[in-house]
């Protein structure tokens, strides 16, 4: 069996078989198993079938709800893959396909003698049906909240005390775009976590209220639902609610400066009529909504939904268009999850960095890293106050380790490192290229190469002009410009704009009526014309779903409404954005008689 074969099983829960995937946990199956499509309905006779086969033919190792967690996997020495696990989302059925059929090594037969190839193709059906039913078993743990995940990606973890509701998110999202939040009334969290910055900021160090500039620069919060811990260095804030009180309340550095104005907080944002509304729908049972640990909560419930995952490199990965992302970007993303260079270890998975958290998760890693920015003499070989993970456990061995952040939408987060020292990303490439950094003159001085409690994973790697430019190109792939320009995540005070953009004229554009809206669901049916290159037609008697993430303009739509949107593949979705209503024809005016 040669390197690819070996490579192809499905996702398991232990390291060694997660390592035959690719960073958003995907089998390293050719190509074209990716692309393949089932040929057999789902029906149900076909499930029943293939459930027979599945608990003669697998369940004695994977379990017959797919968990691997039977003695003979215990037995084994590396267990099977968790059927059930999230990973699943990421497999094609192309690619289960092929796993049943060719095995795996001597870990897994293959059956191609003792199934047919309709069996093989309902096992695919079967397998996918065992994660959308541990699916289903995760949604319930989470209450009714509809997430909106992108393609590959758990639940998050979600505190028992501050359930998701869309009530408390509108609430964060008010909360996080008003100055009323700081003492003079002139910044937001908005102000250094800002939208199109990925909701980072342009600056590489944080200025307060008061005009005080920060040690350390805000981080990006994409995909913050996952941060197993918050912070450049802190390993004790873990949770979005607790986090939310330190810009507000901390006076190390001082940032909205609240701090002993809890009462004058509270007030200002009683004194609206419409916070007395958003706080009443989005803490019903409370006989007073208006404390602080609601503001916290409505904040982190609003940052639990930055998700993004949703860039050219994920419609590229998603097997949904091959050409998503150069030939010099697929050079890069060889580069990158190469051992040679090792950028995967510290910035891997599903999000590009170090650990995650979610829903099913037994345990949390806490990671830091010193990259050797600085190596000033002495035992402090960082610039105070910036010592990283040592502020916390003076242990000298922790001087200048800090949090790993997610690469997504890295092209349009710079400065970068914790102190904002790098500027582009061309000289972040070329720091991690010298295995550190090289300071020649003043009281920064020092050659970051040598820091003694340097990572392992960060050493000299002598790339080429060509391979710098096709690491860039990769690294400029992850930009996820929807998450960039989503309506649901942007600022509610200001007013929306009395026209629509033009669709830009990369999108593929529809045209059509809706036949049925389903306001829960967040999607509508349509019939539509063709749409060269992209898809057929739908006219009656059928209709085709799209999802339609502006839930404001979703709510406008009746059945009979012609619409023109720009409109997208994301995994087996179809997403219209932008979207405007178009006059209907006019009907022709009646002969007078």
């Amino acid at each position: 069996m040669n390197r690819i074969a070996r490579a192809a099983l499905l996702c398991a829960a232990s390291a060694a078989t997660l390592a035959a995937h690719d960073a958003h946990g995907r089998s390293n199956a050719p190509a074209e198993a990716r692309r393949l499509k089932n040929p057999v309905a789902a029906s149900a006779s076909v499930l029943d079938a293939a459930r027979q086969h599945y608990n003669a033919q697998c369940a004695n190792c994977h379990g017959e709800d797919g968990r691997a967690r039977t003695k003979t996997a215990g037995a084994m020495p590396v267990r099977p893959t968790d059927l059930s696990h999230y990973l699943m989302e990421s497999m094609r059925e192309g690619e289960i396909y092929w796993v049943v059929t060719h095995g795996i090594d001597q870990r897994m037969p293959a059956f191609t003698r003792s199934l047919s190839d309709e069996q093989r193709w309902g096992l695919a059906h079967y397998v996918r049906e065992l994660r959308n039913r541990q699916r289903a078993i995760e949604k319930q743990q989470l209450g009714p909240y509809e997430w909106r995940l992108p393609p590959g990606f758990p639940f998050p973890n979600v505190p028992p005390d501050n359930p998701m509701t869309a009530e408390k998110v509108e609430l964060g999202r008010y909360l996080f775009f008003d100055t009323r939040l700081s003492l003079n009334q002139t910044q937001s969290c908005a102000t250094c976590h800002q939208q199109r910055r990925a909701f980072a900021d342009t600056r590489g160090r944080g200025l307060g209220s008061t005009g005080q500039l920060h040690p350390r620069g805000p981080m990006s919060l994409a995909n913050v639902a996952y941060a197993p811990v918050l912070t450049w260095g802190n390993p004790n804030v873990r949770t979005l609610e607790q986090q939310a009180l330190v810009p507000m309340f901390g006076d190390h550095p001082i940032e909205l400066g609240m701090t002993g104005k809890e009462d004058l907080l509270l007030k200002r944002l009683r004194a609206l009529p419409l916070y007395r509304k958003l706080f009443t729908a989005a803490f019903p049972g409370d006989a007073d909504p208006f404390t602080i640990a609601s503001i916290t909560k409505a904040i982190a419930s609003f940052q639990r939904t930055l998700l993004s995952g949703d860039s050219p490199y994920d419609e590229y990965r998603r097997g949904d268009d091959p050409n998503a992302i150069s030939a010099s970007a697929k050079r890069g993303e060889a580069l990158f999850f190469s051992e040679r260079l090792e950028c995967f270890h510290c910035h891997g998975g599903f999000n590009f960095t170090g650990s995650v958290d979610y829903l099913g998760k037994g345990f949390a890693e806490v990671e830091f890293h010193n990259t050797g920015l600085y190596n000033l003499n002495g035992d402090i070989s960082y610039p105070r106050p910036n010592v990283g993970l040592y502020e916390f456990t003076q242990q000298f061995e922790d001087v200048g380790k800090f949090k790993a952040p997610t690469l997504r939408n890295i092209a349009v987060t710079a400065p970068y490192m914790h102190d904002g020292s790098v500027p582009t990303l061309e000289a972040t490439i070329d720091h991690y290229n010298a295995g550190g950094r090289t300071i020649r003159t003043g009281p920064r001085a020092g050659n970051g190469s040598e820091n003694p409690n340097k990572s392992e994973f960060i050493k000299q790697i002598d790339l080429s002009p060509a391979e710098k430019a096709d690491l860039l190109a990769f690294l400029r792939s992850l930009t996820d410009r929807a998450f960039l320009n989503d309506a649901r995540f942007s600022n509610p005070w200001q007013p929306r704009p009395a026209r629509p953009a033009p669709l830009p004229p990369h999108k593929y554009v529809l045209r059509g009526e809706v036949m049925k809206v389903f306001p829960d669901e967040g999607s509508v049916m349509m019939r539509h014309e063709a749409i060269p290159g992209f898809m057929e037609a739908m006219q009656a008697p059928y209709s085709m779903e799209f999802l339609v993430p502006d839930r404001e303009f979703l709510a406008t739509l009746k059945p009979g409404a012609r619409l023109t949107a720009g409109v997208r593949k994301q995994g087996s979705d179809y997403i219209l954005e932008r979207l405007r209503t178009a006059a209907p024809p006019r009907a022709a005016n009646p002969v007078r008689r």
